[in-house]
């Protein structure tokens, strides 16, 4: 059974090459990856993806990270995304994919290689390929594609992930760590989920990030 994962990112300064600090995939949007659900997040050491205005540039990846990131995606061919993640990660349809970082150029070919799903009450229309749009998220259906699908989805935006996890579609968390502390902002997690873990993976990055991956019981 294929997986979720969770992520988010920054739009690019540019339309026709990101610049060295700008748009990254991030971990911090809902990212369906593995054989199993799995949320994918990147977090300040106290939960928080973003701070209390909404910034969270702290997110980006090293090369590195990077690397380990698109590894988990590879897999990957669905995106189900939220309006405001889809319009963040739209433009990947249109930058080049022979940049300076082998790591975003290997994101844009895992980009475009899949197939999107938008869903928004409010969005008129789609721009980039192999998209389609739909106007309600239903969780059934989700797990239905889970299933029946060989290889991974990932869901993009909060909204989308935190109903995943209210449905029970995810059964594993990959939590990056950044080593700084917000004190207050944008939490990972939907309120009110409860469930038991077991930590299963715990790796160091040179820029100080931690990874956590934790298994549901």
């Amino acid at each position: 059974m294929p997986g979720f994962s969770f992520s988010d990112a920054w739009k690019p300064e540019t339309t026709s090459r990101p610049k060295k600090n700008a748009w990254r995939p991030s971990s911090h949007y809902p990212l369906l990856s593995t054989r199993e659900g799995s949320t994918f997040v990147t977090t300040a050491v106290d939960g928080y993806v973003a701070d209390k205005d909404g910034n969270f540039e702290w997110t980006s990846p090293s090369e590195e990270v990077l690397a380990f990131i698109n590894d988990i995606l590879r897999n990957v061919r669905t995106f189900l995304l939220g309006r405001s993640m889809y319009e963040t990660l739209a433009v990947w349809d249109t930058l080049p994919t022979d940049g300076p970082s082998a790591g975003m150029n290997d994101f844009a070919q895992i980009w475009r290689a899949a197939q999107k799903r938008v869903y928004s009450t409010s969005l008129s229309h789609v721009t980039t390929a192999h998209t389609t749009l739909e106007r309600a998220f239903h969780s059934e259906t989700i797990q239905k594609l889970v299933t029946e699908s060989d290889n991974d989805l990932s869901i993009g935006g909060p909204h989308v992930a935190a109903e995943a996890i209210q449905a029970g579609i995810v059964d594993e968390y990959h939590q990056f760590i950044v080593p700084l502390l917000l004190g207050s902002g944008n939490y990972w997690l939907p309120k009110d989920v409860k469930s038991q873990l077991e930590l299963v993976d715990v790796r160091k990055f040179a820029n100080g990030l931690v990874h956590l991956q934790y298994h549901k019981i």
